[in-house]
């Protein structure tokens, strides 16, 4: 047996044991010294220097590499900014749409990213991540120095590479885009940058903005989506194993540690890595050995959407829902941004990842949905409660389900939102509404219902007749052509018009019995005189129908059109081939130049129906137009699309004055927008000077590069300030029923309501109630209606559908709305500000041709009371003169009244005989002080309504 060898044992290099043999040395002795013969001993001095050599040269390499890393991270310390913490998108990842302060409201792309507040983020996540990734991450300022040092030493002689970032530094990383290069120049500026981020932000923002950037896996980016895509559960409810299972993805999100993804998941791995992560907890504290030991490994769900569309069955789906939403027509016009481009492409991680801002304000929107959402409409469901669709067979899935129906067959809400202002209305009635900030015309909120994927009751696709909240418009017209709010007007009901009448087949365009062709205000019958104030404020039809006369309904579609109108819809004949005549519902597009264009659902050459990109019919083909701009039809009466898919334009009133709408247009017959209306309102409140409406603020690209519009947006002076401020005057005093008296500013506005034309309805029914309105700051739009039809009728706050006017429907929506947006704005400099509007510029003069035109004064009538000198008058003011003078038992000698002698100065006074300043005409206003037979009062045009209670911001005329 050998001897022991003299002097120290050395621990045996396993690396080196394949190359021992176990024998003993030469001789079958064992050398004396420092243990057996290592490998540099058999390689001889020479290969010992080399090896030497080598190892200098690494720490010379090693010595060079710090330098120039310290250089990197003081230059980059001082001359990079320090890396946001939110917001921010990469080449491939879905494009995300934020509310303009801040609040991301839906996004757009294959990949799903929901972003946290880093407040609201659970510890299980924290924890998790930290025990990890970086257990000294709350004691670190940035960069863990022992641990990089000897990733660094590591890495140079020849070890595994290791990376050795904290989660700060893995976050700038992140930023920069480029985990994958591990080069140490990018290490040095990463740990620059996790330095500055230290000094800048909380360890609690840090966590919380790598959380929501990272990619989980499963198409999820931020832990929040992760969380729905693994567990389908909220972020708050994710429990310690869960948390573990998710965090530890984040090396691997290719899915070898997920069970999804058969093919590459390694389940030895799996678990070894979760349990590495539990453990680590215990070590730092997170979870007790008992509770650690409580877990067992979870089972993620085998079904999940990763689509990174989401949002559009919210209510701000209508602007970025992935089918329709209006946002990606505006970000194809103005900034040349096609969906594949905002999709992005995670196959090779190009394009995508932009940031969309919104001009849509989360207080204003929540205040319009608080107010208008009444919950779900209520589904069919079987004595147990379980849901029905269509066959009465039980579904689970409540899209699945039917919608019930009440006794009166109209869909109904469910009423889960105590706070709506409709809440003790009828359940079927539902509310849009939109506001729009007059200074920019900036869309601040939208409700058009509360799912984006239904039916958009403040949008194109369900327009309503505005009723008389368009006779601003008409009054617009008629003071930009040289009238004022003092003129004159024949406000008579029924009142003949020659224009009613068609000669060629004897009938009448309304009203009447040819050839006696009649427009009347509602119910009304009365004889009386308004000047253009009064007219709107009583919301009479006839003086609005004889401004349309005397300068042409394409005048005033033209001042709509430069106002903020953008389409409209009406319901009209045809002829085809064989000159027989169809109805048809035809949409128009203005352009704010003058011109029309014309849609509707339409056939292609062959015959097939034109489609959008997901197989539904198109709702807006462009129509093939005859010569005329009419439209054409085939046999079948059904429209023929545009044969080179382009709609061809036409010119308003390039046929007629009355081209393409007919007088009617005065008083809101022809079915518009809310958006629309709000829009014009918005003009007003403006003084006149008009901003397109649209819905985007800003937008960024993925390395948050601001990306300028191919098309500015511009303003135009479209009505002059003057036109402007009379309305806004005249419109100060038209409110409604609310139960608060008065708003805590200025506001004008105008009611508006039309008539219900189902089979069974009522004479005097009402489908639709309005009322628009603005402060300086903001215009809202405000429609009420029937939620199953648009024909059938509402009910005023009693459940009666007599009754129903803009003021006690409409107006508090509005109200309630306009009351919310102010609360919520309280401390805003902007919003505090009570502007007062400028007052009444009397522009125009104080014209009298439609008394004129309507055959002269009326006998005893308001127009000669007020205007004896007027020459109209002349004769009228002697007739009633000597008819005073004569009642009272004096005689008239032809210019003064002679005294009776019986007459008793000092004795009892005598009745007399109503002048024209007292008619008897019963006139209803929809004011509390109307006679009792206004109570059953028709409506066979839009029904006519003044002020119930004043807006609450009457002004002196001055």
């Amino acid at each position: 047996m050998g001897s022991a060898s003299v002097g120290s044992a050395r621990p045996i290099n396993l690396n080196d044991a394949d190359e021992r043999t176990g024998r003993a040395g030469v001789g079958g002795r064992r050398r004396a010294g420092n243990g057996p013969l290592g490998k540099d001993d058999a390689e001889g001095p020479k290969k010992k220097r080399k090896r030497l050599g080598r190892k200098m040269l690494a720490a010379l390499i090693a010595m060079g590499i710090i330098f120039v890393a310290s250089v990197t991270v003081i230059a980059t310390y001082f001359f990079q900014n320090t890396p946001p913490i939110k917001d921010v998108f990469r080449q491939g990842e879905s494009s995300a749409f934020l509310s303009a302060d801040g609040v991301q409201v839906g996004a757009f792309g294959d990949t799903l990213r929901l972003q946290a507040d880093p407040e609201e983020m659970p510890d299980t996540v924290k924890d998790a991540l930290v025990a990890l990734e970086d257990r000294k991450f709350w004691d670190h300022g940035g960069v863990d120095y022992i641990r990089t040092m000897g990733a660094l030493v590591n890495n140079l002689t020849g070890g595994e590479t290791q990376g050795a970032s904290t989660i700060t530094q893995q976050y700038a990383g992140m930023y920069m885009d480029a985990r994958e290069d591990i080069s140490y120049d990018r290490k040095a500026r990463e740990a620059a940058l996790a330095i500055k981020m230290e000094s800048e932000y909380s360890k609690e923002e840090i966590i919380g903005a790598y959380l929501n950037m990272a990619y989980f896996g499963r198409g999820a980016y931020g832990i929040e989506a992760a969380a729905k895509n693994y567990f389908n559960v909220p972020l708050a409810d994710l429990d310690y194993d869960q948390a573990a299972f998710i965090v530890m993805q984040v090396k691997s999100p290719n899915g070898y540690y997920d069970p999804y993804y058969e093919d590459e998941y390694n389940e030895e791995a799996s678990v070894g890595r979760w349990n590495f992560t539990m453990n680590a907890m215990v070590e730092t504290g997170a979870l007790t050995q008992s509770e650690r030991d409580g877990y067992e490994y979870p089972t993620p769900i085998d079904t999940f959407n990763a689509s990174g569309s989401w949002g559009g069955n919210t209510d701000y789906g209508f602007i970025v829902n992935e089918r329709d939403g209006y946002v990606f027509d505006e970000l194809l016009t103005r900034y040349g941004i096609t969906k594949d481009m905002l999709k992005g492409n995670t196959e090779d991680n190009t394009g995508g990842g932009y940031t969309v801002e919104l001009t849509i304000d989360s207080q204003i929107q929540a205040a319009l949905k608080t107010t208008g959402s009444r919950g779900q409409l209520a589904v069919k469901t079987d004595a147990d409660g379980n849901m029905l669709n269509e066959n009465d067979e039980i579904v689970t899935n409540r899209d699945e389900a039917a919608l019930d129906k009440n006794d009166e067959g109209y869909v109904y809400f469910e009423d889960t939102n105590e706070e709506a202002t409709l809440a003790e209305y009828e359940d079927y009635m539902t509310t849009a509404m939109v506001a729009i900030d007059p200074d920019t015309g900036e869309v601040l909120g939208w409700y058009g219902g509360d799912n984006g994927f239904g039916v958009d009751k403040a949008g194109d696709e369900s327009p309503h007749p505005p009723s008389s909240t368009f006779k601003l418009i008409t009054a617009a017209t008629a003071i930009e052509n040289g009238d004022s709010i003092d003129s004159w007007f024949n406000a008579s009901s029924p009142r003949p018009f020659d224009t009613l009448k068609n000669d060629d087949t004897e009938t009448c365009i309304g009203g009447g019995e040819y050839p006696n062709c009649t427009l009347r205000n509602g119910g009304q019958e009365s004889k009386i005189e308004l000047t253009l104030t009064d007219s709107l404020r009583q919301s009479k039809n006839t003086p609005m129908y004889a401004i349309s006369q005397k300068y042409g309904s394409d005048a005033i579609l033209s001042y709509a059109d430069a106002m903020g109108l953008d389409m409209m819809t009406q319901t009209r004949q045809v002829y085809d081939d064989d000159d027989k005549a169809h109805d048809v519902v035809v949409g128009y597009k203005f352009h704010d130049n003058g011109t029309y264009t014309q849609y509707g659902q339409a056939l292609d050459g062959e015959g097939n129906w034109v489609t959008d990109e997901f197989g539904n019919i198109a709702l807006e083909t462009p129509l093939l137009l005859d010569d005329n701009c009419n439209p054409v039809v085939n046999l079948d009466g059904v429209f023929l699309a545009d044969t080179d898919g382009e709609a061809d334009a036409c010119e308003i009133g390039g046929r007629s004055t009355t081209d393409p709408f007919y007088h009617h247009l005065a008083f809101g017959q022809y079915p518009t927008s809310v958006a629309d209306m709000a829009s014009m309102y918005a003009t007003i409140a403006n003084d006149g000077e008009h901003w397109p409406t649209h819905f985007v603020k800003e937008v960024r690209d993925n390395e948050g590069n601001v990306v300028e519009p191919v098309e500015e947006l511009e303003s135009k002076q479209v009505i002059d300030v003057e036109t402007a401020r009379d309305l806004q005057w005249v419109g100060s005093e038209i409110g409604g029923e609310s139960e608060v008296d008065q708003l805590s500013r200025d506001y004008f506005g105008k009611t508006g309501t039309w008539e219900a034309t189902c089979e069974d309805c009522e004479t005097g029914w009402n489908a639709h109630a309005w009322y628009v309105g603005a402060i300086p700051q903001l215009s809202i739009a405000a429609w009420v209606g029937n939620a199953t039809s648009e024909s059938d009728p509402i009910a005023g706050p009693d459940g009666n559908k007599d009754g129903v006017f803009g003021s006690n429907t409409a107006y508090p929506v509005w109200f309630d709305a306009m009351n919310r947006i102010l609360d919520a704005k309280e401390g805003d400099e902007r919003w505090d500000e009570e502007i007062e509007w400028e007052g009444k510029a009397n522009k125009g003069s104080a014209s009298t041709w439609d008394i004129e035109d309507a055959g002269g004064p009326l006998e005893g009538g308001a127009f000669c009371a007020a205007k004896p000198e007027d020459p109209l008058c002349a004769g009228q003011v002697d007739e009633q003169a000597q008819e005073d003078c004569e009642a009272d038992g004096g005689t008239w000698d032809g210019e003064t009244c002679q005294p009776g002698e019986d007459e008793d100065e000092g004795g009892e006074e005598t009745s007399q005989e109503p002048t024209g300043e007292e008619s008897t005409d019963e006139e209803c206003t929809g004011m509390p002080w109307d006679p009792p037979s206004c109570d059953d009062e028709t409506s066979a045009e839009p029904s006519e309504e003044s002020s119930e209670s004043p807006g609450g911001n009457n002004q002196d005329d001055n």
